[in-house]
């Protein structure tokens, strides 16, 4: 028992992580559900558009990349870029074990979220410091949820939070989600620790430029927020006493601009210019009221929380104060600009509202009569009750989700292809162009084969994401149209040669809208047939 008291934070904590991956471990036992016409490809736990842009960056690094092509654009011959490096670098890494993609990515996301619960405990540790109140800063860090939303689903009595399909808002997904999120939280954790470090020891400041510098790459918003919090911090301290720091910040400044520079300057052409141009033109909008919603009676006593450190000037928590202010200047700010504002939400926000929380309980628990204790008391219960239910039914969500998607035999290949399972003649047809064309070779399909191709066969295509294909809406037309069987014999001819298209993958989906069956045209070979799918060869 002395033992599980000493450690309970991480025992707990570690506890929740497995939780995490619990639909993953459910999935993988649910195979045998599959109708015999479909393959499992285990893993796809996201958005399964962006999930196959991550495993193509790794397959990038597996097969000696040294920066980032896109390769949902039909131009092989493009210069790389130094973006989403943390993908291809696993990829490098992990080349000489001869592993998977898939398998990589969730090493990947093990690492990182090992790191980031390791990164919330000692964020607690740091601000806290005494044992009992750590233990409450770990609890309402881990369970803290939004709002419960009751609703009926078969005839049963359901819960989920405001903002549900924002996933990362989850109260369990958040814990293990994408690799580059869980870094881009440690790194605001990082540099509000050394916010208050940077005073005591010059090594403190210039590591935080150097981290500063390399997490735009990663994520811009960890970096942009700081540089906001760092202003408020210095502004309030300003306040209390002491001057601003001019140089310190125009260093700052420095080591952020830089790399937002190059950002800018990589996302002025084509191909990258298409996520710019996907920004401005899908600006997601949310309402500021659901995101605290979202953030449950945490965001309350956390606000409340920070009003107490500024009040009684508690400089060793003002960080925790201007990381929560910068998140909401960040929302307003971002809204005029095309950086997505709601990138802002991807910060971990209740991470120091649990933390200001928890200091505000102790600190009306000193002080305060039995009623005020008795309301403590009840909050808390609260707040963990809630997050306890909504785990329970975030894990109960996920793996009713992997039934129905086991079970899914209609359509063929549905869009989205999240909500099924690829058919097995699908997926071999992905493994044929694997094995059999180079790694510049330029694939024709529409838009689910073309999202998995440079994710599981590692060649270009010349359509497959939404933001990452450039010109997608009109390529779009021009696939349909090539598909439809409709071009003369000239036309088709000409438009693949332009395209620089090698090969084409003919599926269910390609045939959906077809007059004609592209097998007329004498310039296809075909070289993988199989009952749904054939892949030819675009022969000069």
């Amino acid at each position: 028992m002395k033992m599980v008291k000493k450690y309970f934070i991480f025992i707990f904590a570690f506890a929740f992580l497995f939780l995490s991956f619990l639909p993953n471990i459910y999935e993988a036992s649910v195979v045998n559900l599959l109708p015999p016409d479909r393959t499992m490809i285990w893993g796809e736990y996201n958005y399964t558009y962006d999930y196959n842009v991550y495993l193509s960056k790794i397959r990038q690094g597996q097969e000696g990349g040294s920066s980032v092509v896109d390769k949902y654009d039909n131009h092989p011959k493009q210069k790389g870029i130094f973006l989403v490096m943390v993908y291809l670098l696993a990829g490098k890494i992990s080349s000489i074990f001869n592993s998977t993609p898939t398998l990589i990515y969730h090493l990947l996301r093990v690492f990182t979220s090992v790191f980031w619960i390791s990164t919330i405990i000692f964020l607690n540790i740091y601000f806290l410091k005494k044992t009992s109140l750590v233990n409450l800063g770990v609890i309402l860090s881990f369970l803290t949820a939004g709002f419960p939303v009751f609703y009926k689903f078969q005839d049963q009595l359901w819960i989920k939070s405001y903002m549900d399909w924002w996933q990362e808002l989850d109260i369990l997904k958040r814990i293990s989600f994408i690799p580059h999120d869980s870094l881009n939280y440690i790194f605001i954790s990082v540099f509000t620790i050394l916010l208050g470090l940077v005073d005591k020891n010059k090594k403190y400041f210039i590591l935080l430029c150097v981290l500063l510098f390399f997490s735009v790459f990663v994520q811009p918003s960890a970096a942009i927020l700081f540089i906001i919090s760092w202003c408020l911090y210095h502004l309030i301290k300003t306040i209390w006493s002491r001057g601003f720091p001019v140089k310190q910040t125009a260093v700052l400044f420095i080591s952020i601009i830089i790399p937002l520079l190059y950002i800018k300057s990589v996302t002025s052409t084509y191909p990258w210019k298409t996520l710019m141009d996907f920004h401005e033109n899908n600006i997601l909008v949310f309402n500021i009221k659901d995101y605290v919603l979202a953030l449950g009676p945490i965001f309350f006593t956390g606000v409340a929380g920070g009003i107490l450190v500024i009040g009684k000037k508690k400089q060793e928590l003002l960080g925790l104060v201007t990381w929560v202010i910068g998140v909401a200047v960040t929302m307003v700010l971002f809204k005029f600009f095309p950086y997505q504002s709601l990138r802002f939400v991807q910060t971990a926000n209740h991470i120091p509202l649990a933390i200001l929380s928890a200091y505000l309980f102790y600190e009306l628990w000193k002080t305060a009569r039995f009623y005020i204790k008795a309301i403590i008391v009840i909050t808390v219960i609260t707040i963990i009750t809630n997050g306890l239910a909504q785990t329970y039914f975030s894990i109960k969500a996920q793996t009713q989700f992997i039934n129905q998607r086991a079970l899914a035999t209609l359509p063929l290949v549905p869009y989205p292809p999240q909500v099924m399972y690829p058919l097995t003649d699908f997926y071999n047809g992905l493994k044929w162009l694997e094995k059999n064309t180079g790694r510049q070779t330029v694939v024709l399909a529409k838009i689910t084969a073309g999202n998995y191709i440079p994710a599981y066969s590692g060649n270009f295509v010349y359509l497959g994401h939404i933001a990452e294909t450039p010109n997608f809406d009109n390529r779009v037309k021009k696939a349909d149209e090539f598909f439809s069987g409709n071009l003369t014999e000239e036309q088709a001819f000409k438009f693949l040669k332009t395209e620089n298209i090698d090969y084409v993958f003919y599926g269910p989906q390609e045939k959906e809208n077809a007059v004609k069956d592209i097998s007329a045209y004498t310039f296809l070979k075909a070289g993988y047939q199989s009952p749904l799918v054939t892949i030819y060869e675009v022969k000069i």
